[in-house]
């Protein structure tokens, strides 16, 4: 029986003298340089009794290359294998001698990913060294990468849509001005987008679940399933803002979800939708941006904005001022071949 409900989310254990599970490896080297403390992340395939280093190329793919492999992976230190892997590949041989040395088993093998669910890609850079403690944690997200979008037409589809509700909050913005100071005003146009950004939001939550396999636990989806999605996503970690609107400040909207808690603009949402002369107060400004940032964030938890789609589009109004750091094991490791998606384990995180 599962009774750790953050099972997935923990950070992985590190590896000793166990035996090791077939997957995709980081060997993390600790080295001391003039600049501070660095790390060497070197990736490695094992399977079969077999390890194989992966070498990430300029355009980010990985493959196993030719050569003769590590043998008795699963019974070496992880010294042993730095050594080993110094001298079979020309690319190593220079790394410098480490303090210490651990083994992290990723969540994911070589060219598997979730499905439609966001994480940055191992980038060539990040083989190389990065210095923990000179490099700040705005440099380390500057080497975020994305995967192509696989899916187009229903990203530019989601960003088309977006952008249909940022056309009429401009609207509104020719008659209310953009700023912190009228976030209490309410209105019909303002309960319309209200509603068509929390719609929108919905179908993309209930989407993400159900192409993980995941079943709502009533009869239909609800918050308390969406729920599911904020520590697998990270969703409470976003900030966002307006380009143009720089006085109505940032935006987090999921960053007071609790599992027993309405969101207070989600809540607003249902009260004027189902009960608009009771509620109508809520339809008001503040809750109207959240939504919409809302609706972003969760674009960007499932696609990245990393792209020229985004760029073009909602990247000229919406800005990130904030998004999660993922730790190294969370990164998908592209592959040449075609990627390959598997469904995120939310049950184990629920059961």
């Amino acid at each position: 029986m599962c009774t750790d409900k953050t099972l997935v989310s923990k950070k992985i254990n590190e590896v000793n003298d166990m035996a090791r599970a077939d997957g995709t490896y980081f060997l993390m080297v600790d080295y001391r340089s003039p600049d501070g403390i660095g790390t060497h992340h070197i990736p490695i395939q094992y399977g079969n009794g077999e390890a194989h280093l992966l070498m990430c190329d300029y355009d980010n793919d990985c493959w196993a290359p030719d050569g003769t492999p590590i043998m008795n992976f699963g019974e070496m230190t992880e010294k042993q294998i730095f050594d080993v892997v110094r001298k079979a590949h020309i690319y190593y041989s220079s790394l410098n001698e480490g303090d210490n040395y651990r083994l992290k088993h990723l969540k994911l093998d070589c060219g598997q990913n979730f499905n439609s669910i966001y994480r940055p890609i191992f980038t060539y850079n990040l083989t190389e060294d990065f210095q923990a403690t000179s490099q700040s944690e705005t440099s380390f997200i500057e080497c975020y990468k994305d995967l192509p979008i696989n899916n187009f037409q229903d990203y530019s589809n989601q960003l088309r849509q977006l952008e249909i509700i940022l056309d009429n909050m401009a609207e509104v913005f020719k008659t209310v001005a953009p700023s912190h100071k009228q976030l209490s005003v309410y209105g019909h146009a303002i309960r319309n987008i209200i509603i068509l950004a929390c719609t929108e939001l919905d179908a993309r939550m209930q989407s993400i679940l159900v192409n993980n396999g995941v079943q709502s636990m009533g009869k239909h989806f609800e918050m308390l399933d969406y729920y599911k999605l904020k520590d697998a996503l990270k969703l409470d970690e976003y900030e966002l803002s307006f380009y143009r609107y720089g006085d109505l400040g940032t935006f987090s909207p999921f960053s007071t979800w609790e599992n027993n808690e309405q969101l207070y603009w989600y809540q607003a949402y249902n009260h004027i939708k189902h009960n608009r002369e009771k509620h109508f107060a809520e339809a008001k400004l503040f809750n109207a941006l959240n939504a919409i940032m809302a609706y972003a964030i969760i674009l960007i938890a499932q696609y990245g904005y990393r792209n020229d789609l985004w760029r073009e589009t909602v990247g000229k109004i919406v800005h990130v001022e904030k998004e999660p750091r993922w730790d190294l094991e969370d990164f998908y490791i592209k592959s040449l071949g075609d990627q390959r998606s598997v469904h995120y384990p939310f049950q184990q995180e629920y059961c």
